[in-house]
């Protein structure tokens, strides 16, 4: 019996010592492993070999990448770079010497038009404002401020420009970005389809040198097919700025899946922007994005997920009679229609803003905060940034050590010194997220504090709230009348987008109503008012804001272009008119590849092919990820045989009158001797702007169509055949 159990005891022993050797063994070898990658990490850094996160996106590519700024030559000879021609559409003017000068500070902002400064522009930009906070604060160090920020740029577009910006010996990266993420949703159609688990290797896979040696080696020997285009979803080069036609209200839905692959995203951007910056030397200073939350409307509300239409139809009653008793100051009562509209339509943004604003009137401010906060989150179009994307970047900074400025918390204490609560608004916003002026001062002075804390700035002995308030009245006595009038349209056309009718329109005659006659100004505001009278199908009314537009601004681009669009829509159609307007602004806008692609649609509607090919191709050729330029241009080659598609760049010959103004503009193409003859339309015009004919031209000779117009009337019309009138009035 004993040695029975000793023969249990030591097969029982023999087995525990294997169970041991065995877990030696996968030990050893893991840590084995660990060290053989850890030293080939190592080995690779010490090559130069960086993780494939620090130049590329894991998840979205770029069709075209244009430099954001250029080379030329000032006056005394000295290598600059500034701001290329094609980007001032989405990026302030701004220049910097090639050369760093010895002993200079280099600091780039970048973000979206928050950084950029809109509604007003650089100069009272938190970035303009830095510009001139820094020399006071330390004047015996050179300080170099450029703004890099891009009207409707997301992280992704940050990160992407960030290894352009490395080239130029940056010393410190300030970045403000959050609030456009969701402002390319539909570009992300392909993410949606990448299981999770594949994304998440993929950039767990990005982070790290040996992946990226692996798969470089593979490629270069044709064992791994290059794929990455077919993976990622492939971005224009460019933000489009026509959001109206690009990216609508009517294009968002409530996605949660969509909405948590962007946070992956949105997070994947702030690591690739460090170690870009950390890979060039550079420092990095984060800054919370903050938003208005006391006056700002949600863009779009959505019911709930699974209501029932009956709760629905109840839930939009409820919510009216609400706004009926808000709007007699019947607070309580308001309260409980919102409170039953909520217990039915818990997720619809609109009634948590409401519930908001009558909390708020109560003075109930803690609860009103909290229903501002669902409101903003539930919003369907989240073009302000999300509760979740605040916690990604709080807890990235920290992870990574980086300093991080929380402008919300900055504000909340401002508001509540100022204000008596801690609920931002109008008070330090111009509207649902571009501070005030003061608001953007207050930031600035914050980032100095960050960098005195940093050891960037050594403070003089002046620097205080004193010296704060003296750079103050400096910067606010240098703006003038033009440049609110300039921020209320900004404010206008980003209202006007969103849908806010009411606030687009009143800002818009409060520009026009400010006396002004800047061109662009008029122009825009003159445009907008148009298209709300449009809207409500007041064409004469619309037709009236753009003459007397024409009037202070006969050359606008902008302006002819808001024309072209109007004579293209269903209810107002006019092709004639239409492509005349467009290609006005087309002779101004060459590189706009919307313009020219809406040229061409409009001549295609007219028959008029071979001149409607030449504008589609080079709305192609100006932006390669045009899908519907692409479209377009694949339908006209089934209709034009190969040698009617003239592959050049459109040409037009323009004749102005003496004071200026546009008399005529005339496409033309080069014939085989390799003349310049008309071919498309010659348009003529008063020198108010107002156009007064149309003629076809078909290889030089008349042929189509000729009108003549007074005062918008058409009072002649022609039709000609190779030259020869064919149809008389």
């Amino acid at each position: 019996m004993n040695n029975r159990n000793d023969s249990d005891q030591q097969i029982s022993a023999k087995r525990e010592q294997n169970k041991t050797a065995l877990w030696q063994s996968v030990l050893i070898s893991v840590v084995s492993v660990a060290i053989f990658f850890t030293l080939l990490e190592g080995g690779l850094a010490i090559l130069g070999v960086n993780p494939a996160l620090q130049s590329k996106d894991p998840f979205v590519g770029f069709v075209s990448t244009v430099p954001l700024f250029v080379e030329k030559t000032d006056t005394d000879g000295q290598k600059i770079m500034a701001t290329a021609n094609n980007k001032l559409s989405f990026f302030n003017p701004q220049e910097f010497t090639k050369e760093k000068a010895p002993g200079t500070y280099r600091i780039f902002s970048l973000g979206g038009s928050t950084t950029y400064g809109r509604p007003y522009d650089d100069t009272t930009s938190f970035t303009g404002w830095l510009r001139e906070l820094l020399p006071v604060a330390d004047p015996q160090q050179k300080w170099e401020v450029i703004n890099a920020g891009g009207i409707s740029y997301a992280s992704y577009r940050v990160a992407n420009l960030m290894k352009e910006l490395v080239s130029y010996e940056p010393d410190l990266f300030i970045i403000y970005s959050g609030h456009n993420e969701f402002l390319e949703e539909r570009t992300y159609g392909t993410m949606r389809n990448i299981p999770d688990i594949i994304k998440s290797t993929t950039a767990l896979l990005a982070r790290s040198r040996t992946w990226t040696a692996i798969s470089s080696a593979l490629k270069h020997l044709n064992a791994l097919p290059n794929n990455d285009q077919g993976k990622k979803t492939q971005l224009s080069g460019e933000v489009n700025t026509l959001l109206s036609r690009s990216a609508g209200l009517d294009r968002y839905k409530r996605d949660n899946a969509l909405r948590d692959k962007i946070m992956t995203h949105y997070r994947i951007s702030l690591e690739r922007m460090v170690k870009i910056a950390r890979a060039a030397g550079a420092e990095v200073i984060f800054v919370t994005p903050a938003s208005n939350l006391k006056d700002s409307s949600p863009f779009k509300s959505q019911h709930t997920d699974g209501i029932v239409k009956a709760n629905e139809l109840k839930s939009e009653e409820l919510l009216t009679n609400a706004i009926v008793f808000m709007q007699k100051s019947e607070w309580s009562e308001a309260l409980e229609s919102l409170k039953k509209a909520l217990a039915i339509d818990p997720e619809y943004s609109e009634l948590h803003y409401r519930r908001g604003k009558t909390l708020f009137a109560l003075d109930r401010h803690d609860e009103a905060f909290t229903d501002f906060i669902k409101a903003r989150d539930n919003d369907v179009c989240p073009l302000r940034a999300l509760s979740p994307m605040q916690d990604i970047l709080a807890e990235f900074a920290r992870d990574k050590r980086i300093k991080l400025v929380d402008f919300i918390n900055i504000i909340e204490k401002q508001t509540l010194v100022k204000q008596g609560h801690r609920i931002p608004g109008r008070e330090y916003f111009l509207d649902h997220v571009h501070p005030t002026i003061k608001g953007n001062r207050i930031l600035a002075a914050e980032l100095v504090r960050a960098m005195i804390e940093k050891g960037i700035v050594r403070p003089s002995a002046s620097w205080g709230e004193q010296a704060i308030e003296d750079v103050a009245l400096q910067v606010e006595e240098s703006l003038d009348l033009k440049t609110h009038a300039q921020a209320l349209v900004n404010l206008a056309r980003v209202m006007n987008w969103a849908g806010k009718s009411e606030d687009a329109e009143r800002l818009a005659r409060q520009a026009l109503e400010s006396g002004i006659e800047d061109p662009e100004i008029v122009a825009v505001a003159a445009g907008i008012l148009a298209t709300l009278s449009e809207r409500r199908g007041d064409i004469k009314q619309a037709l009236q804001y753009f003459q007397n537009a024409l009037k202070t601004a006969p050359k606008s681009p902008e302006l002819h272009f808001q024309i072209g669009l109007m004579f293209m829509n269903k209810h107002t159609r006019n092709f004639e008119m239409a492509a005349a307007h467009i290609l006005f602004a087309s002779t101004f806008w060459p590189e706009h590849d919307m313009v020219n692609l809406t040229l061409g649609l409009s001549m295609a509607e007219r028959k008029r092919f071979a001149p409607a090919y030449t504008s589609i191709r080079e709305a192609l050729r100006l932006n390669p990820g045009n899908r519907e330029a692409e479209s377009a241009l694949a339908r006209l080659r089934t209709l034009l045989p190969p040698e009617a598609q003239n592959n050049e760049s459109p040409k037009v010959t323009l004749k102005e009158y003496p004071s200026g103004a546009v008399q005529t503009i005339t496409q033309v193409k080069r014939n085989k001797s390799g003349r310049y003859i008309p071919d498309g339309i010659l348009t003529e015009w008063d020198e108010e702007g107002e156009l007064k004919r149309l003629l076809d031209y078909v290889d030089g000779v008349p042929h189509g169509a000729e009108l003549t117009w007074d005062s918008g009337k058409v009072v002649s019309r022609k039709h000609y055949r190779q030259g020869s009138v064919v149809i008389a009035p």
